[in-house]
């Protein structure tokens, strides 16, 4: 246990100190009402007590332990990756020649997206039992362009829709099990290896 003065406060205790990554100090102070309490002190906070905390702990303590993250944390931070990096493809959108030979994207949001593609596949499938062949289906497309579409073709671009997504959601899969091998492994540099982008996996084809 040590202790640090200033003007503008009175000693504090503290005790165990940890660096962060990003410079700052994790240790515990005495506090008079609560006892020993965690503080991060930093160079860069506004009331004195921080810098102060900071500059007296670099002072007295020749090494200062760094901080091991605990790999459940790093496990929850990649899952949340993964999560997020599925979500910005999903609203990028699936690349996709329409039927007149126009490059487009298909929307395939799943909170504004899914629904419409599930009704124009129901749709289309009950056209074509009627017997319905003529470009009678619309589809606007992320350009805002309007494709009309026979039923057949309407079908042809909403299972290509849906496996789309299907090997994304299979990726995601695959990254997460990744993650958890990896974290029960108690392995911290292959779990820190799990990116959205290192995963070579091939897409199934549109």
């Amino acid at each position: 246990m040590k202790s640090t003065s200033s003007d503008a406060f009175e000693p504090v205790n503290w005790r165990n100190p940890v660096s962060n990554i990003d410079g700052s100090i994790d240790c515990e102070i005495e506090h008079k009402q609560l006892g020993w309490i965690p503080f991060t002190a930093s160079p860069d906070d506004l009331e004195p007590l921080g810098p102060a905390l900071h500059a007296a702990i670099i002072a007295n303590v020749d090494e200062i332990p760094l901080r091991i993250t605990p790999i459940s944390e790093i496990a929850q931070r990649r899952r949340a990756e993964i999560e997020s990096a599925l979500s910005a493809v999903l609203a990028v959108g699936m690349p996709y020649t329409l039927p007149d030979g126009t490059d487009d994207v298909v929307q395939t949001r799943p909170d504004q997206d899914e629904a419409n593609l599930l009704g124009l596949a129901i749709e289309a499938r009950d056209l074509r039992t009627s017997g319905e062949t003529g470009a009678v289906m619309a589809l606007r497309a992320k350009s805002n362009t309007v494709y009309t579409l026979t039923p057949a073709q309407m079908i042809a671009l909403t299972d290509a829709a849906k496996t789309f997504k299907q090997g994304l959601l299979a990726k995601s899969w695959r990254l997460k099990d990744a993650i958890t091998a990896a974290e029960a492994a108690g392995d911290r540099e292959a779990l820190e290896a799990v990116t959205w982008d290192t995963d070579t996996t091939d897409q199934p084809a549109n």
